[in-house]
């Protein structure tokens, strides 16, 4: 059965899972939306002059957002090919195309010269990498005096032992949807990876994962508004009628995010991270 002229219900089990995320055309997974990266942005001083590498952009939701509201020049790249498709396709039927690009990418080989960005962001991208490999990779491409900004998961350091079982089984959950080696790092953790790639000026600031009324309402917004979210809700419902191992692929999305993000128990001790770093 071919879905709307698009892909076959098989070919739609085979994606990765943010080739499906790039399916069911979700903006983004930062779960602290819009205001996070209002705040990152401050803190790596983008603006209307400023060339920002996107790494692991995904439909591109973080790279519109920065180009429109600061009118910085965007460049994203990604690894899985649906998402680049998505963000291409966007970006062609938008404003910004002069300002915004996407191909794809490897965060670990990244395809531009020396000193060629001025900032270069991960927004939760850098929880999947090594640290080790990928930051230097980073530091490469950034112009001197050039900011690497990240808006990724965290955990505390003082998780208590009947919470912290709960915290590792949704990070296993996660690591076999992502079929990658999802981490969920310490702020200190954190911190010690920008120190060991030679980052100066560094600040990592926690932020615990208690959404309020109104936050929940903003990130409907940063969604693409109650008509793009419940079409998207509708796409789960029918290819979970239509196959039964997108069924249960929903099943443990659900199950992962209710475990680390939705749990009043894990809530006070997980959330995101802010860091940034300057490279001197």
């Amino acid at each position: 059965m071919v879905l709307a002229g698009d892909l076959s219900v098989r070919e739609i089990e085979e994606l990765g899972y943010y080739d499906f995320m790039a399916y069911l055309k979700v903006p983004f997974f930062n779960i602290g939306g819009t205001p996070s990266q209002d705040l990152l942005a401050q803190r790596c001083g983008i603006n209307e002059d400023s060339h920002v590498l996107d790494i692991g952009c995904g439909t591109g939701g973080n790279s519109f957002y920065l180009a429109e509201k600061y009118g910085c020049r965007v460049t994203g790249i990604d690894i899985a090919e649906h998402m680049v498709e998505r963000a291409n396709d966007r970006a062609v039927s938008s404003s910004l195309e002069n300002r915004i690009s996407f191909r794809v990418g490897d965060a670990y080989d990244i395809d531009f010269p020396d000193e060629t960005f001025d900032v270069v962001m991960t927004v939760f991208v850098s929880q999947f990498l090594d640290l080790g490999k990928a930051f230097p990779e980073f530091r490469r491409v950034l112009k001197v005096s050039g900011w690497l900004g990240i808006n990724e998961m965290y955990r505390a350091d003082d998780v208590p032992k009947d919470v912290i079982g709960k915290v590792d089984m949704g990070k296993v959950i996660f690591r076999e949807l992502t079929e990658l080696p999802f981490a969920i790092r310490t702020p200190s953790v954190w911190e010690a990876g920008f120190r060991d790639s030679g980052f100066t000026d560094i600040s990592v600031e926690s932020f615990t994962n208690v959404v309020s009324v109104s936050r929940g309402l903003g990130m409907i917004k940063d969604f693409g508004g109650w008509g793009t979210l419940l079409s998207s809700l509708w796409q789960v419902v029918k290819l979970g009628v239509l196959s039964g191992k997108i069924r249960e692929r929903f099943g443990r999305m659900s199950r992962g995010k209710r475990v680390l993000l939705n749990d009043r128990e894990t809530a006070q001790y997980v959330g995101y991270v802010l860091g940034v770093g300057r490279k001197s």
